[in-house]
């Protein structure tokens, strides 16, 4: 008995001073600031879930960056509106036009939405991609056609001249502290210190068969208080019968 007490005690010591010392910090997590602090880490986000754009294609648009990250649009680092399948993002001097499969989003240089614009002139396809013309007009490639846009961007005149020859946004390689900073954005803050505490503690963090190794080492704890306690009680009566 007393040496299975002393493996199963050596055991659970790590874990119960685990558990003491995340207690005690769970127990005073406003004075720590622990609500107000959260998890950053790349490895812990993709073990709560909270994975990068599966999808991130980026066009330079003057001075800035248009960047399809997912279903969202960012300008340079800021997330201005959704868009689902993004095709191509343009800058006509004037204002910002990014294209989805079936829509164009007309946003100002600061990023602000001025209008989104359904696709959809008789005829046409959805959108393959996004220019500009030789005078700074719009064009949308759509089944194999070109469409020009009037100064407003409100009627389309469907073109198959040869001699025309827009220039097509192609997606470019953004810097890499702006891809790092959108993906931080797409993320989030991420859980709080002390969500991931209380997950640790109770061991939800390792899904199912964290909390079953959790239930065993607490049943540890329990056979350690059981079998001090008979240890103690024979130890007090072999010393009364001598």
């Amino acid at each position: 008995m007393r040496r299975l007490h002393r493996t199963v005690g050596v055991t659970a010591a790590a874990f119960v001073i685990f558990m003491v010392v995340s207690g005690l910090a769970i127990n005073h997590s406003n004075g720590l600031g622990l609500d107000r602090r959260h998890v950053s880490q790349p490895f812990l986000l993709d073990w709560y879930g909270l994975d990068g754009p599966e999808t991130f294609q980026s066009y330079a648009a003057g001075d800035d960056w248009l960047s399809f990250a997912g279903s969202q649009l960012f300008l340079n680092d800021k997330p201005v509106a959704t868009v689902s399948n993004g095709t191509g993002a343009v800058f006509n001097g004037e204002m910002l036009i990014a294209a989805g499969s079936d829509e164009l989003l007309l946003l100002d240089p600061q990023g602000q939405l001025i209008e989104r614009l359904p696709w959809g002139p008789a005829g046409a396809e959805k959108i393959d991609s996004l220019g500009l013309s030789d005078n700074g007009g719009v064009v949308v490639a759509s089944g194999g056609q070109s469409w020009f846009a009037d100064q407003d961007v409100l009627s389309w005149e469907r073109s198959n001249e040869a001699g025309l020859s827009p220039l097509w946004a192609t997606p470019a390689s953004a810097p890499e502290n702006l891809q790092q900073a959108i993906a931080r954005q797409y993320r989030g803050s991420g859980p709080s210190l002390e969500r991931f505490l209380l997950d640790l503690h109770s061991g939800r963090i390792f899904g199912p068969i964290g909390i079953l190794i959790y239930d065993l080492l607490a049943l540890a704890i329990a056979f350690l208080a059981l079998s001090g306690l008979i240890l103690w009680a024979r130890g007090r009566r072999n010393g009364k019968q001598r």
